[in-house]
């Protein structure tokens, strides 16, 4: 009885990445176009939730004085 060495060839998966991101990206825009175009009360209420929760700015208040010191 012979043992057989099988070996594994890994696949170079980055255009089938490619490839599902942008039918997802194609899949946002068109549902967002969809929206806007035959659903134009539902889309102002999307595009007032997303001014209120995703593209709030974001303010930095705290002070980074770090002290700096040097052994001799």
């Amino acid at each position: 009885m012979e043992n057989e060495v099988i070996e594994i060839k890994p696949k170079n998966m980055y255009m089938q990445i490619c490839i599902t991101q942008a039918i997802c990206i194609a899949v946002i825009l068109i549902s967002i176009v969809v929206m806007k175009f035959f659903f134009e009360n539902d889309f102002k209420k999307v595009q007032k939730w997303c001014g209120e929760n995703i593209f709030v700015h974001t303010q930095v208040t705290a002070n980074f004085d770090e002290e700096t010191t040097r052994e001799n």
